[in-house]
């Protein structure tokens, strides 16, 4: 077996810092990569800093001529063994871009839906048969692939692949935020809850187990997020007997220095999750999560050691859940410890970065790419 340097061209738009920190530490592990993403954003500035080379360049458009140029120029320039595109934008552009190029072709999902063997767009996406693997940020959207379709027509069983994105807590070191800036006393439970205020992330359902809960319990509620505050949350609110221990929010972006300051975080999502970043940052914080068995969730939480998983839709367990670690501070106290062990041993930096390497390697080594071909 080969063990050569692989060379890798990443295309992807505003990366997050999971794959900021898993494209720094695959350079570390030897890979020659490369990464297209957005200038002037702090992420670009890690990626330099940590001396990956970069194209400062953001795609506009899912095929944008330009960046197709732009992507298919750097093919052709160096002989990569693999392009991985990151987004939707990437992988569209990335799939014309290579069009006649000797590389491999690897593309990531994060997200369960919106994807149909009907929908001709679709084909020029995740559906496209030049694919050799789909990286999946959890299980569900895994098996949620590999179920479209009918007999006869669907994707390869080696295509999705499974690999979970790693965190560094070192990335969200004190000081954190002090809660009184929302009105929040000091000394009060706190739950939590970040999401986008779409239908789909159950807002509501939430907003309903806090008006069950019995009155006049010393707990405060902070939720934020793209549209949180978007008029039918606002109207339950006011309806909510906690009304006025709610703290609706927009986007926050300190929000992984606030969590900490936090007992509990809820994801009530109805349907679609991929791997929750704000369970991820709420869990490196300490705060117990308590989240639905939708999507890559699960994935996340140990029921019962880690956190709490409840049925989608219903407010009763939501309810319960909080009432238990609001009763019993020592079992809150062991679950926040675990929570915070959970992302430290699993959910790292290190492994994402190994088991990517591992999906171009299995490539490469079954097929590997004549470096004395023309490129074009």
């Amino acid at each position: 077996m080969s063990e050569r340097p692989l060379t890798v061209l990443a295309v992807n738009g505003e990366s997050d810092p999971a794959e900021t920190g898993s494209f720094i530490e695959m350079r570390n592990r030897g890979v020659d990569i490369k990464v297209l993403t957005w200038p002037g954003t702090f992420q670009h500035q890690m990626l330099e800093d940590a001396g990956v080379p970069t194209i400062p360049y953001v795609l506009r458009g899912k095929l944008s001529p330009e960046g197709i140029r732009v992507i298919r120029r750097e093919l052709i320039r160096k002989r990569y063994d693999v392009l991985h595109m990151l987004d939707k934008r990437g992988t569209m552009n990335g799939l014309w871009a290579s069009i006649g190029i000797d590389v491999h072709l690897v593309a990531y999902r994060g997200i369960i839906g919106n994807v149909s063997y009907f929908d001709p767009l679709s084909w020029f996406y995740l559906l496209n048969p030049r694919l050799e693997r789909i990286i999946c940020v959890c299980e569900a959207i895994r098996q949620y692939l590999l179920d479209l379709g009918v007999p006869g027509l669907r994707l390869r069983r080696d295509v999705p692949v499974t690999v979970h994105k790693g965190h560094d807590p070192d990335w969200y070191r004190p000081p954190f935020e002090d809660l009184g800036q929302f009105g929040i006393p000091d000394g009060t439970f706190v739950v939590a809850c970040t999401a986008r205020g779409v239908p789909r992330k159950g807002v509501p359902v939430l907003l309903e187990a806090i008006n069950r809960l019995p009155p006049h319990l010393d707990i405060h509620f902070l939720l934020a997020g793209t549209a949180m505050d978007n008029p039918l949350h606002q109207r339950l609110v006011s309806e909510n007997r906690y009304r006025d221990n709610i703290h609706l929010h927009g986007f926050l972006k300190r929000m992984p220095w606030i969590i900490p300051n936090c007992h509990v975080s809820v994801l009530p999502s109805l349907r679609r999750e991929g791997l929750p970043r704000a369970i991820i940052e709420a869990m490196i914080g300490g705060a117990v999560p308590i989240v639905t068995d939708c999507g890559g969730s699960p994935d996340l939480v140990e029921e019962g050691r880690s956190g709490f998983v409840v049925p989608p839709g219903e407010w009763q367990p939501i309810r319960d859940r909080i009432l238990e670690l609001y009763n019993d501070r020592v079992l809150h106290a062991r679950m926040s410890a675990a929570a915070k062990e959970r992302i430290r041993t699993d959910f790292t930096v290190e492994k994402t970065a190994k088991e990517t390497i591992a999906v171009y390697r299995e490539l490469v080594d079954k097929d590997p790419i004549d470096r004395n071909k023309s490129s074009d």
